[in-house]
């Protein structure tokens, strides 16, 4: 009684663990603050597999599709994505349909390969995203989109870290199947996530639980 959210702190480990107890936070309205971290889905390969998700959702949406088009390195470079949208707005049509139909444009070269196989991944998730449950949908995204691979093949602290909260991203789809009736899908889930990372726009200065790791 009379105590403040600012009197009490969360101590962890390490950076992966604070995604369980932000979400509690989130569910519960309790504001809190990050010491030397960033939140979890301020995170750039979290942002990176929330664009995976969102593009299957929705091809079109094209600021993250360009997020992950050359993510991880698929030899596609800023001038074939600018001849990409010079030919989307020639056809009146998303950046999304000349990747798809790449092959179709002489002016594309030898990126039109890499440019296909991209939107194959692509259109093969959204396949299964239509049958599969939103946690073997993620699987199979980590297993087609090479993220992981990268991440082992760099073989450092930081990528395991990075690696470590890829993984702990799947524990917010499973939470998320657990709180939601089965009809429940994809959408849905980007819809709630996009719910939790408005509520990150906080005041730095209100009364908040601290978080942060203990070395």
């Amino acid at each position: 009684q009379g105590q403040k959210f600012s009197d009490f702190a969360v101590l962890y480990r390490n950076h992966a663990l604070s995604n369980s107890v932000e979400t509690a936070f989130k569910r519960n309205a309790i504001p809190y603050r990050m010491v030397s971290g960033l939140r979890f889905f301020d995170r750039a390969e979290v942002k990176d597999m929330l664009a995976y998700l969102w593009v299957i959702n929705n091809p079109s949406d094209t600021i993250r599709l360009r997020r992950i088009i050359n993510n991880p390195p698929r030899k596609i470079g800023a001038k074939t994505l600018d001849h990409v949208t010079a030919l989307a707005m020639e056809q009146n049509c998303p950046e999304y349909e000349i990747i798809r139909q790449a092959a179709s444009y002489e002016g594309l070269g030898r990126a039109a390969e890499a440019l296909s196989g991209f939107s194959q991944m692509i259109e093969e998730l959204r396949e299964k995203s239509q049958v599969l449950p939103l946690d073997e949908l993620y699987d199979l995204l980590l297993e087609k989109n090479g993220y992981l691979e990268m991440l082992k093949n760099q073989n450092n602290n930081e990528a395991r870290s990075r690696e470590e909260n890829i993984l702990e991203l799947k524990s917010n789809i499973v939470d998320f199947m657990k709180n939601h009736e089965e009809g429940a899908g994809l959408e849905e889930f980007l819809e709630e996530i996009a719910l939790f990372t408005d509520i990150d726009r906080y005041d730095t200065q209100a009364d908040a639980v601290t978080m942060m790791t203990m070395h």
